[in-house]
């Protein structure tokens, strides 16, 4: 096709020169919000092999595509040359890593040409036409970043919606009001750098890793299974899941039980963060760009202005119903109503704690006084307020009274370290929180297994505050469960 027919209509234009190896590319300005160093990404395990990941652009996640990946170009090193294009298609934002960019250029239809049959680096699709300047001595390739971008041919249609919002990423969003009922309560965790995060009302417990048995023809992300209350459990690696490099177990390392939709499985994740409470207005529908079709990312959280960010999983798209069957997990048979009652007994007679430790003794609360765990923040002192109140915290515009477990339990003072944890609790609808040495793990055993609380008990604190003991390892481990309404008794008065 003739330049003349291609570019009717077209006068001229301004592009953003960039390069991509030896290859000199432009796209429309129109298209280029801004332009900005490489950032920190958060890498998205499963994406799309050109994508590199997300990273926080004021606030917003910004889907980040490698531009050599996309156009099947050597990997290379970024330098202090590469920047991201920040691209905007339709209301959407995405960033295209190149090696440098280079300038902004005015150009005219009769400067273009139409692309040859095999653009070198690209699909010619996405080239519109090779652009000759200085006497065909610098060629530009005309990039159609819309379908650089979407991959799909063509752009999606603007909704009305935005459109009459007229609402851009590049906006600085506003954190809304938190809504405790429309807030989502998320167990989160590491895996390598990253952090993930399941809602809690899909986690049934927290364990440390048991001995697996192996199983054998079974997908590679099966590191085997184990009978817990005599059901068949599979455990999975979810690093081996996403393609990470293994990892040894350590202290550190946790298997969450997850409701997978219809069956149990637990996951191992190199380290549990903390439970939290995040409004759902600060949860966004994961980026095109950052899982393929049927993936298991169902929304990124964006904590800290945007400087933290959670990617939240779909427990039940990693692994179905049939995969589970295989390894001899799932009855074919709908349970009977025999079944189904004696399993209600058996959650009846057992106990769900979150164990934490205070020196080397460990303690317990109930999982259904528990709000959240969170890290360590900045405490506000209370003049004249008992040595046990450390002061108040604000949790997202609610003041929580903070009590210091060591000291209402006469112990010597502990400096905070990465491990300390404020657990918020909620005793007759009053909040507040508990500041503990660490928190070892949500706990799931028989009540049979708990007895009344000694006369002396060997950390000398007062035994009214102790409500039972359980004994889990045959005896060898010892958790103290609390009497949450004696514990904050104390310190009602500040809430």
């Amino acid at each position: 096709m003739a330049s003349s027919e291609r570019n009717a209509g077209f006068h001229e234009c301004q592009l953003v020169t960039f390069h991509l190896g030896d290859d000199e590319f432009g796209a429309d300005i129109v298209h280029v919000k801004e332009i900005v160093r490489v950032p920190e990404i958060t890498r998205v395990p499963n994406a799309l092999s050109y994508v590199e990941g997300a990273c926080n652009l004021r606030g917003h996640v910004l889907p980040i595509i490698d531009g050599r990946a996309r156009f099947h170009m050597e990997k290379k090193e970024r330098n202090e040359n590469s920047r991201v294009l920040v691209v905007e298609v339709n209301g959407k934002a995405t960033g295209i890593i190149v090696d440098r960019v280079s300038e902004v250029v005015r150009v005219s239809a009769s400067d273009i040409e139409a692309p040859p049959q095999i653009a070198q680096h690209a699909e010619a699709d996405y080239v519109n036409g090779i652009v000759k300047l200085d006497n065909g001595n610098r060629l530009i390739m005309l990039l159609d970043i819309v379908k650089a971008v979407n991959g799909d041919g063509g752009a999606r249609e603007q909704t009305a919606e935005q459109d009459a919002s007229g609402g851009r990423f590049w906006e600085p969003s506003v954190e809304p009001a938190s809504d405790a009922a429309a807030d989502e309560q998320l167990v989160s965790f590491l895996l390598g750098k990253e952090e993930y995060a399941i809602g809690i009302m899909q986690v049934k417990e927290i364990i440390r890793v048991p001995e697996r048995m192996k199983v054998p023809n079974c997908e590679a992300y099966v590191d085997g299974v184990v009978s817990i209350r005599n059901r068949l459990l599979p455990i999975l690696n979810l690093r081996t899941y996403f393609g990470m490099e293994p990892e040894a177990i350590t202290d550190q390392t946790r298997v969450l039980v997850v409701d997978m939709g219809g069956f149990s499985a637990g996951m191992i994740v190199d380290k549990v963060s903390e439970v939290l409470r995040v409004p759902s207005g600060l949860i966004q529908p994961p980026p095109k760009f950052l899982a393929q079709s049927g993936e298991q990312l169902k929304g990124v959280a964006k904590l800290d202005g945007g400087k933290r960010l959670i990617m939240l999983l779909d427990p039940s798209k990693i692994m179905s119903a049939d995969a589970y069957r295989l390894i001899g997990g799932l009855e074919e048979a709908p349970q009977e109503a025999g079944e189904a009652e004696s399993f209600e007994r058996q959650n009846m007679d057992e106990e769900q704690l979150v164990a934490f430790k205070i020196d080397n003794e460990e303690y317990g609360i109930k999982i259904r006084e528990v709000q959240e765990i969170n890290r360590m923040t900045e405490v506000t002192k209370v003049p004249r307020a008992p040595s046990f109140i450390d002061g108040i915290v604000n949790l997202r515009g609610n003041i929580i009274p903070v009590l210091n477990v060591r000291k209402l339990f006469g112990l010597s003072d502990k400096a905070v370290t990465d491990t300390t944890r404020i657990i918020i609790v909620d005793s007759a609808g009053e909040k507040t929180g508990i500041i503990v040495d660490s928190v070892s793990e949500v706990l799931r055993f028989e009540k049979a297994l708990i007895e009344p609380p000694p006369e002396l008990l060997k950390s000398g604190i007062d035994s009214s505050y102790v409500e039972g003991v359980g004994k889990l390892d045959e005896g060898k481990r010892m958790v103290m469960i609390l009497r949450l309404d004696k514990v904050l008794g104390c310190a009602q008065i500040f809430a």
